[in-house]
């Protein structure tokens, strides 16, 4: 018996053995399947799973759909995805069926920006950026994305000038140091699309306003990061001083292929028109205001226009709405379709879109098409290469042609008593068949990139690229002389540029136990861009069938001229960074750019920038404040940026053949050519361009950075701020130069400007993470001061414009307040002008011949000599916003999702040249016949708001007296404020639950609605504050911007 005992021992070890293994052999065969989706049920593909603790990983698949063989006995998963909130997943004994779903993240800590030439975790970064999703503003309807930034970023400021589509927006980052402001000219930051340089500021176009931005089709926008400081911009060195927007395009889904349709289709109602009487009610207002203001004479010698008298004449008993003669309820439509796929060593995705835009102004319309293709192979593990390129084509047309948007002026704009022809209807709105407009243009974008996923070691990986950028704009414009006036008119313009860059980068990544954490970049680049531009036009009598510059003998009918400008640039540069545990973080870059258009004293521009960060809810002493404090991260940075301003040849002496220069003459004593010496043909300097600069440099613009990211409640809120002080040195500047010199400017670094200010961002989910109802709101502002900190010759005004409409920089005052006299009312009484006690004399005008009297502008004496001239004009306004931001809320429930956009705008100005002359038409000398055929007066006035006899205390002067011009444009009387409060967009949607679109073998459906430019609460007398000129002057006759109503499908197979 105990001889037994032994091998029933060895048999019971023996099962117990086998049941372990069988157990183990059980688990190892466990496998765990499932499906993630988001919150609205759409399945998420190329999601990670991980079983935590080992390595052991997958994704999902395009249907997302996933499965994983499980190593672990008690095994956890994490599921992780950008965007959205990570998960851990334990999981039960016998549960190997799973249905996740994936709440968004409103923290965005584990999400990637793109940086210059690297992806960043935005957990890890110290310079100040800021992420847009494409998702919140695609099938937006305009024509180009940077409209649909406004109010979404803080320090980023937007303005559409006009209405009309495929135009040109003000965009600045923190503030701006345009010192061609004065002339309209924009200034924009750098663009960078998929790695692509887009420099807007190389691209011409014959219609000076259009927007090369529409070569970019919105829906294709995946992200769109916005660097404000410079330790996140200075990489791009010398292109970098207004900031840096960086695009980065939708990549196609893991798995089959994916194909979505989207379109919508809707209209653009009316804008709000100018108040302006018509009819009858405009002949009431007028001959009432004769009645207690005019002569008596007037009516008694028949002086008055008969326009006004003789209401019983049908040529002049009309109703003419002039403005809404020219104006429409428009079409708006948009197709995008997109198919890609991404698979084990190949990835491919092609889009294209065509946006058509019919103006709210006749005779306008703007169309654009927008293919892209997105070329990804993996022909080794180590070895990949891609491709990505994108065209636009545009076609365009104006009006009557001739850039203005109506063919009269304020001051001359018809009465509405005229009677007016279908002809004349079709030759004001730009309809006229004789009329040809033909503005086409083609933009070529892409680049071909190689990379060595590991190059010599492990974490090293070696990048070249070579992108390029080809445009071609051609305008044919044919205006005839019912249009003209007095001849037959053609002209022609062809622009081009070409620009190639080739950039070759290392890149390394390093990391030692999690705990030390390395980043590099190290690279160099070579940049050439020609620009070839050309220009004619003729004048003919012969007929309207020829509408083209041909056939025209030379001479004074027919002129041509054409140019070529060719520039080049070399960079090195190079980015560290470095992090310990995550929680202590720095960054350093540099970057050398030489550039042919300097001396070789001065080419080579050196821009460094520095960054740390601290997070403090990382330390141990932080850890008992988490529940109220999640993350806090304080950031600092200090860095230079540049630009490479001016003319290509600014350093050259420019030549020409006419010797001729500004107020130089003949023998005669007239003005003209001189275009020989002696008999013979001379080349001579070019006086009619800025003189010749040789130490002409880059200009830098040293930057400074600190804020925080604080992450509140559990990650509900959080809270982004910052302060920066964006200093402008050394900015290139057209300055007057001497008569003596022959030449009006020269051109140099001769101005310095600083933008300082503070920005914040609030976002916040206001529901609890469970409930059906979400609600987010994000709450950005900023604030921006912008002044002029040095000038030349010791600080001396510089004056721009006109006397009567001037302009200037002063140091101290922002760039370009408007030069005005400080007007306090009207002098009600005689007694109230001022006298002068050494002369006895009232306040006189200019020279003295004309005193001022009752009924006049109180025009204040500032250096108090008792005489109103130039001199006592003083700088108010400023056409760029102190304060400007938005207010997004977004709701959903269940498959019902609801946007709005509020944005707004204060402490900007505007320069009302529309009421100033509409005042001085309405003032005239002549007004008791200038009534008859001019609007004039006509509009939201009434009689008592000017003055009429002693003791009048009113809003304006004597309207039947104009000694002392009582309506210059330089009153302070014409500028007001420009600030705004707009209801910008409301989106409204509907997805289908996915057991309905199933059905239909459909991934996703989506119907919405669109409104945009909803309303907009103004402190101006203009109907729209937004649609005035970049300097900040409103003539009136601008494009307005309209409100527009869509309605669209989207649908992914």
């Amino acid at each position: 018996m105990h001889e037994n005992l032994p091998k029933k021992c060895l048999m019971g070890i023996f099962m117990l053995l086998l049941l372990v293994c069988q157990q183990l052999y059980a688990q190892q065969q466990r496998t765990v399947t499932g499906i993630v989706k988001d919150e609205k049920g759409t399945p998420l593909s190329d999601l990670s799973i991980l079983e935590k603790g080992i390595r052991n990983a997958t994704k999902t698949d395009a249907d997302g759909k996933f499965s994983l063989p499980l190593k672990s006995a008690n095994p956890t998963l994490i599921f992780s995805y950008v965007g959205y909130v990570r998960q851990e997943k334990q999981l039960r004994a016998g549960e190997n069926t799973l249905q996740i779903t994936m709440k968004e993240d409103g923290t965005g800590l584990d999400e990637v920006v793109v940086m210059g030439y690297q992806d960043v975790q935005r957990r890890k970064t110290t310079g100040a950026i800021a992420t847009v999703k494409g998702k919140d503003f695609e099938n937006t309807p305009y024509a180009t994305f940077d409209a649909m930034l406004q109010g979404r970023v803080a320090g980023l400021t937007v303005l559409s000038t006009s209405g009309e589509p495929g135009t040109n927006n003000i965009v600045n980052i923190r503030g701006t140091s345009n010192l061609g402001l004065a002339d309209n000219q924009l200034q924009a930051p750098l663009y960078v699309i998929d790695n692509i340089i887009y420099d807007v500021s190389d691209i011409r176009s014959a219609y000076g306003n259009a927007s090369p931005l529409q070569a970019i089709n919105p829906n294709d926008i995946e992200s769109v990061d916005i660097l404000k400081d410079a330790s996140a911009s200075a990489i791009y060195g010398a292109r970098a001083a207004n900031g840096v927007i960086i695009i980065k395009t939708k990549r196609p889904a893991q798995g089959k292929p994916e194909i979505r349709i989207s379109a919508y289709n809707g209209v653009s109602s009316r804008p709000a028109m100018k108040p302006i009487t018509v009819g009858a009610a405009e002949r009431r207002l007028k001959m009432n205001l004769l009645y207690q203001g005019g002569s008596y004479d007037w009516f008694n010698n028949g002086s008055i226009s008969p326009m006004l008298t003789d209401s019983l004449n049908p040529a002049f008993n009309n109703n003419t709405d002039w403005q809404g003669l020219f104006l429409q309820s428009a079409n708006i439509n948009n197709v995008n379709v997109s198919i890609g796929a991404t698979m084990e060593k190949f990835l491919y995705r092609f889009s294209a879109q065509r946006y058509y835009e019919q103006g709210v102004m006749m005779g306008f319309e703007n169309e654009n098409l927008t293919p892209r293709l997105m070329l990804q192979a993996n022909p080794t593990d180590n070895f990949q290469f891609e491709t990505n390129l994108f065209a636009g084509f545009t076609k365009a047309k104006h009006g009557s042609g001739d850039d203005t948007k109506y063919p009269f002026s304020t001051w001359g704009f018809p009465s509405s008593f005229y009677q007016i022809t279908d002809v004349d209807e079709q030759i004001y709105t730009g309809r006229y068949d004789g009329l040809m407009d033909r503005d086409n243009a083609f933009s070529l974008n892409g680049n071909f990139a190689g990379t060595l996923k590991k190059f010599l070691i492990n974490g090293l990986t070696l990048r070249s690229q070579f992108s390029f950028n080809v445009n071609n704009n051609t305008r044919d414009l044919f205006r005839p002389k019912l249009l003209t006036g007095n001849r037959n008119y053609a002209q022609n313009w062809v622009n081009q540029n070409k620009r190639w860059e080739w950039e070759t980068y290392f890149n390394y990544i390093k990391s030692i136990r999690n705990i030390h954490n390395f980043t590099a970049v190290l690279g160099t680049g070579i940049e050439r861009n020609t620009s070839n531009e050309n220009y004619m036009y003729g004048y003919n009598d012969n007929g309207t069938y020829v509408k083209t510059v041909t056939g025209i003998p030379s001479g004074p009918d027919l002129y041509a001229t054409t140019s070529i400008s060719e520039r080049s640039r070399v960079s090195v540069f190079g980015r560290f960074g470095y992090d310990y545990k995550d929680k202590y973080l720095l960054s350093a870059s540099y970057r050398m750019d030489a550039s042919s258009r300097y001396s070789k004293d001065n080419r080579w521009g050196i821009f460094p920038s520095i960054s740390a960060g601290w997070v403090l809810s990382e330390e141990p002493f932080f850890q008992g404040g988490k529940n109220a404090i999640s993350f806090f991260k304080i950031r600092g940075s200090y860095g230079i940026t540049g630009r490479d301003p001016g003319s290509y040849y600014a350093r050259y002496t420019g030549l020409t053949f006419d010797a001729s220069y500004a107020g130089s003459v003949l023998e005669n004593g007239i003005a003209g050519s001189v275009l020989s010496y002696n008999g013979k043909p001379t080349v001579s300097p070019n006086y009619a361009a800025a003189a010749t600069s040789p130490t002409i440099r880059w200009e830098r613009s040293p930057q400074f950075n600190a804020g925080f990211d604080m992450n509140l409640l559990h990650d509900r809120v959080t809270v982004t701020a910052d302060f920066y002080v964006r200093d402008s040195k050394e900015l290139v500047y057209d300055l007057t130069m001497p008569a003596t010199s022959g030449y009006s400017t020269v051109s140099n670094n001769f101005i310095s400007v600083r933008n300082s200010g503070v920005e914040m961002t609030i976002i916040s989910r206001n529901m609890a993470p469970s409930s059906a109802f979400q609600w987010t709101t994000n709450f950005n502002m900023a604030y921006n001061k912008n002044y002029v900190t040095s000038l030349p010759d010791g600080g001396k005004e510089i004056q721009v414009g006109p006397p009567w409409m001037q302009r200037a920089l002063n140091v101290g005052q922002p760039i370009f307040p408007f030069k005005v006299w400080d007007v306090d009312g009207v002098y009600a009484t005689n007694a109230d002008v001022p006298v002068d006690p050494l002369t006895g004399r009232r306040i006189a005008h200019f020279n003295r011949s004309v005193l001022y009297q009752a009924g006049d502008p109180r025009r204040r004496d500032v250096n108090g000599d008792y005489v109103i001239d130039y001199n006592d004009k003083i700088d108010m306004g400023n056409p760029n916003p102190d304060l400007v931001g938005g207010f997004i809320n977004q709701f959903s429930y269940k498959n019902f999702s609801l946007s709005t956009l509020v944005s707004f705008v204060f402490g900007r100005s505007l320069w009302n040249g529309y009421l100033s002359d509409k005042l001085q038409d309405a003032g005239s000398s002549a007004l008791y016949s200038t009534w008859g055929t001019n609007s004039a007066i006509a509009g939201d006035f009434k009689p008592s708001d000017f003055w009429m006899k002693d003791g009048d205390q009113t809003k304006y002067p004597n309207l039947f007296r104009n000694t002392v011009d009582n309506w210059h444009i330089a009153n302070s009387t014409f500028v007001e404020n420009a600030s705004f409060v707009r209801l910008k967009n409301i989106q409204l949607s509907y997805t289908f639950p996915q057991a309905m679109i199933k059905k239909l073998k459909l991934k996703m459906l989506r119907i919405y609605g669109v409104v945009d430019n909803v309303a907009v609460k103004s402190w101006s007398s203009v109907p729209d504050p937004e649609a005035v000129e970049a300097n900040g002057y409103s003539t009136g006759n601008g494009y307005p911007i309209p409100k527009k109503w869509t309605i669209g499908l989207d649908v992914t197979f």
